[in-house]
């Protein structure tokens, strides 16, 4: 058995940049326990499945980690919706791509594409920053005084706020002891960042760690910048719409550029989360007998 496959720098227009993920096509033959080699195989943060819609989205994704199955990622998002456009003879403007979650809305323009994420989930943690700042190995007066908290808008994350970006650079992991706090909190990992202000471009710079998923760190991490964007609207801008730019992947040498905004609307708060994409890799996958 042999399957098309690409791999995209999601969240970059400039290849070896951003998050690679690695999008296997016509996907609907191939067996969930495959499907979890095949990632593991590959390696990387996340890999896409594409199979055929169940109904009214223009294909279905399944998004695995090298440890396990997602209802929902950001950046195999961006690389599966640019994957499935250079399958069309004309781009469309809008793709609705159907995952665990249900039906993900992508507006594609100049190149960007901007999903919308899930309405954000807000919960308090029992873990203090003293905790945390262990984990990371930083003093404790690095972190500033904002609520630590799992934010979701489609993925669970631990999210943690540090004064500046010295204090991002200099973080030194511990990542048994952030698996093993996340893992009790019910968090897919910890999701660090600094905000530099409303005026800076980029404002914000994140980390993101995932051990208990197989991804020591994530180089650009989709649903942990939707996550910080639904923080930020509640905590820090408190106006019905904003956005701004945020980077990720400055200290692994995989800056990527991440567009987040939100607006809030009379279902509650709509987070949406963009970037950029490019092909690397175009191959085949040969699985011999495996279905």
């Amino acid at each position: 058995m042999k399957k098309r496959m690409l791999q995209i720098d999601a969240f970059s227009d400039r290849p070896l940049l951003g998050n690679p993920a690695a999008v296997v096509f016509d996907a609907d033959d191939l067996s969930t326990e495959i499907m979890q080699r095949i990632a593991r195989e590959m390696n990387l943060s996340e890999t896409v499945f594409l199979l055929r819609p169940t109904g009214d989205a223009d294909y279905r994704a399944r998004i695995f980690t090298p440890v396990r199955e997602l209802p929902f990622a950001g950046h195999p998002t961006i690389a599966a919706a640019h994957a499935f456009c250079g399958e069309q003879s004309r781009t469309p403007q809008s793709l609705t791509q159907e995952c665990g979650i249900g039906l993900v809305p992508i507006r594609v323009e100049d190149d960007l594409y901007t999903m919308t994420q899930a309405t954000p989930q807000f919960r308090d943690v029992p873990v203090t920053k003293a905790e945390l700042a262990e984990a990371i190995s930083l003093q404790l007066d690095l972190l500033t005084n904002s609520p630590h908290q799992i934010v979701s808008t489609g993925v669970p994350w631990l999210l943690l706020e540090l004064h500046d970006l010295q204090a991002l650079a200099s973080l030194r992991p511990d990542l048994g002891r952030i698996e093993r706090i996340c893992h009790g909190l019910g968090a897919a990992g910890l999701t660090v960042f600094a905000d530099s202000g409303s005026g800076a471009t980029p404002r914000l710079r994140v980390r993101t760690f995932a051990p208990g998923e197989g991804v020591a760190e994530d180089p650009v991490c989709g649903t942990g910048n939707g996550a910080i964007a639904a923080w930020i609207a509640t905590h820090r801008d408190a106006v019905p719409r904003g956005g701004y730019l945020s980077e990720q992947g400055v200290e692994m040498g995989r800056r990527g550029l991440v567009n987040a905004g939100w607006e809030t609307t009379a279902e509650g708060l709509r987070i949406t989360i963009g970037g950029a994409a490019c092909i690397v890799l175009r191959g085949e996958l040969d699985l011999g007998d495996a279905s």
